[in-house]
């Protein structure tokens, strides 16, 4: 049997130490801003397009990779003797999986195996996270891409945004939720709905008060639940993470917790102060 190699894109929003320490290749989504062009993380940070995007007021947008990008990367590591299991962005939120594919097709390889996250963020990244474990247990490629298919509708996704403005220029929410929502100065929460981002509720109030209605929203849904894996990404301060990891752990308990910084893919749609969980569900087995 081959080595396995995992891979996958800069929107998993993992923590460096993380990748280098595992081994997890990753692959850098294009930024496009005014007329430039920058690969995400590698040419330009989280912070540095907050700092344009509020400077000009121009939108930030993302670009999917492209079958290229995908090609020369592929062919790289099936030389060096791996099958290869590549996890991505959900594919009704990018091109990128679909490159994946075309790239496949060209190589007419069955040493690449694709897996579509139906995510973005820390949903993609507990995804990634659980192909390391596979793989760390040994087991092919071809068996670690059929687990992380099944694990797919269990992984939940929930994100509180900071500027339903950007929202709004870069999803398409109704009017009246936008109005609404700027009457209300409220901090929209978003989750996935059949692949693609849907605003979920906006609740009111300070910060503070915003994130704990995120974390009291998700105690709700996994009540009675156990959780194995939770992660949280965020582009917040550092003293509102803490206290948000800390409510995660009192209130939900997941029995493994992490939590990273929001890369500039889904962060040129969220702005400051987002804070997003993603989850698995045990479906099977609840608490006692």
């Amino acid at each position: 049997m081959n080595k396995v190699l995992i891979l996958t894109d800069s929107t998993a929003d993992l923590d460096l130490a993380y990748t280098l320490k595992e081994e997890v290749h990753s692959i850098p989504l294009f930024i496009r801003y005014a007329d430039e062009v920058y690969k995400d993380g590698v040419d330009i940070t989280t912070e540095e397009l907050f700092k344009k995007v509020e400077e000009t007021k121009e939108v930030a947008r993302s670009t999917g990779l492209r079958s290229g990008d995908f090609h020369n990367a592929f062919n790289k590591f099936i030389k060096r003797g791996y099958d290869i299991v590549y996890i991505g962005i959900g594919s009704n939120l990018s091109s990128t999986v679909q490159s994946a594919m075309i790239a496949k097709q060209e190589l007419e390889t069955k040493q690449v195996h694709i897996v579509d996250s139906k995510s973005i963020s820390c949903g993609l990244g507990l995804l990634v996270m659980r192909g390391v474990e596979l793989k760390n247990q040994g087991l092919s490629a071809a068996e670690i891409k059929r687990q992380l298919d099944e694990l797919v509708p269990r992984i939940h996704f929930y994100f509180m945004l900071s500027d339903i403005d950007l929202l709004r220029r870069t999803t398409r929410i109704t009017k009246t939720r936008y109005q609404l929502a700027k009457l209300f100065h409220a901090k929209p929460i978003v989750t996935m709905i059949n692949d693609r981002i849907e605003l979920y509720k906006h609740p009111m109030g300070s910060l503070e008060r915003k994130l704990g209605s995120l974390i009291r929203l998700v105690e709700h849904k996994t009540k009675g639940y156990r959780i194995p894996d939770l992660m949280i990404t965020h582009s917040t301060t550092e003293k509102i993470a803490e206290m948000g990891y800390d409510l995660v752990q009192k209130r939900i308990k997941p029995m493994h917790l992490t939590m990273n910084s929001l890369g500039c893919v889904l962060g040129a749609s969220t702005g400051r102060d987002a804070f997003g969980i993603a989850y698995i569900m045990d479906e099977q087995i609840k608490k006692a």
